[in-house]
């Protein structure tokens, strides 16, 4: 068969006609590929029943097949489809484990599971990968991500948090686009669109203003506008591709790094634009006190995040080593601590603002961690 199917094909290229393709004959997988989705009530939060539904492909070949589950917390099942009732809180790493009767194949699957705490209190911390949003709460436990229901990222880089409003924003490189939605991920809508390349924003409260940087400058948009169009330039002429921005806002003044060097600084009333730090290259910057902090890209593989006065004196380096261009770089004032990511290894890191007892405070692999915002405490 194999061999007439290949002189099939000869014979309709020698004539030139199309539509002989490979795919025409549909080829089974050789062994069994394990998978499941899964639904949990309650909201995720605990006592909590998840209910799991295995949509694994069996070939015929390898006969007949059972399902071992392990649920993470210690317990276990077998079956093709079942329920578990998790009655603790944390990240649990579901395995289901297909066996194979007639190849005595034995393959498997893992996913995680989140189940959280009712009675939990801390504040709120966002994060987005590139195309999820993730929360959880900084208190004194270890911290648990949930993904929220926020769909359509392309390619995101950046979040910020606004606290009067309480709603969270979240841009979109690769789409052009700002989205915005509550903390629980709903009510998400298109800010803005039709952007150039959106990275970081940062907010103005007195005059109700949200600021993103573009490929060559930072534009600005009316937080109580409802037109997607709606935006107006307020920095132009950056030929080196602003990439993080912050408001300083005791002094009215707001800060942008370039990814391809140097660090400036204009008054929000149009005036006193100007770069303080040449050539430094990077993805974040923000303000804490009388520092701006920043990431500058020294070699491949050591990013390292500085500060510096205002005016751009007195740098200090915090931390070295970083593997990639920073784009989450936030601070959490309750506990008076720098979060950065560290993308290639799927952490958050965090320190004392004078870069003192640095730690990873999350660590989720291939999580990729971009922008960082944190939310009002609960």
């Amino acid at each position: 068969m194999k061999h007439t199917f290949l002189m099939l094909c000869s014979a309709f290229l020698l004539l030139g006609l199309q539509g002989c393709k490979k795919d025409d004959f549909p080829v089974p997988p050789a062994s069994t590929v394990p998978k499941f989705t899964y639904t949990i009530d309650n909201d995720g939060f605990a006592p909590a029943t998840a209910t799991f539904t295995n949509t694994s492909i069996v070939p015929s070949t390898v006969g007949t097949v059972t399902f071992y589950w392990n649920f993470g917390d210690g317990a276990s099942a077998e079956g093709q489809n079942v329920t578990h009732t998790y009655t603790s809180t944390g990240a649990f790493t579901v395995r289901l484990v297909a066996v194979a009767s007639l190849s005595s194949e034995i393959k498997e699957t893992t996913q995680t599971i989140v189940v959280k705490d009712p009675n939990a209190s801390g504040i709120p911390v966002f994060f987005t990968d590139g195309s999820q949003v993730f929360s959880g709460l900084v208190n004194n436990q270890a911290p648990i991500m949930s993904k929220l229901p926020v769909s359509g990222l392309q390619d995101s880089y950046g979040m910020t948090y606004d606290s009067v409003n309480n709603k969270v924003y979240v841009s979109d490189y690769e789409a052009g686009k700002i989205y915005r939605f509550d903390p629980d991920g709903s009510n998400q809508i298109e800010f803005r669109t039709g952007l150039d390349a959106p990275n970081a924003m940062s907010i103005d409260y007195p005059n109700h203003t949200i600021y993103w940087d573009t490929s060559n400058g930072v534009q600005r948009g009316d937080l109580n506008s409802t037109d997607v169009n709606q935006k107006e330039d307020f920095v132009t002429g950056q030929a080196n591709d602003p990439d993080g921005i912050c408001i300083d806002p005791v002094h009215r003044v707001l800060y942008w790094v370039n990814y391809n060097g140097g660090v400036w600084k204009k008054n929000l009333d149009g005036s006193g634009e100007a770069e303080i730090i040449p050539a430094v290259e990077g993805g974040s910057l923000i303000v804490v006190g009388d520092r701006i902090y920043f990431d500058q890209y020294i070699a491949a593989g050591d990013i390292q995040l500085k500060s510096a006065n205002l005016d751009g004196t007195n740098i200090a380096v915090l931390a070295t080593g970083i593997s990639r261009v920073v784009y989450a770089l936030a601070y959490e004032k309750t506990e008076n601590k720098i979060y950065w990511g560290d993308r290639n290894l799927g952490t958050i890191m965090r320190a004392n603002p004078d870069g003192s007892d640095p730690e990873p405070w999350l660590v989720q692999e291939d999580s990729s961690p971009r922008g960082i915002a944190f939310g009002k405490k609960l």
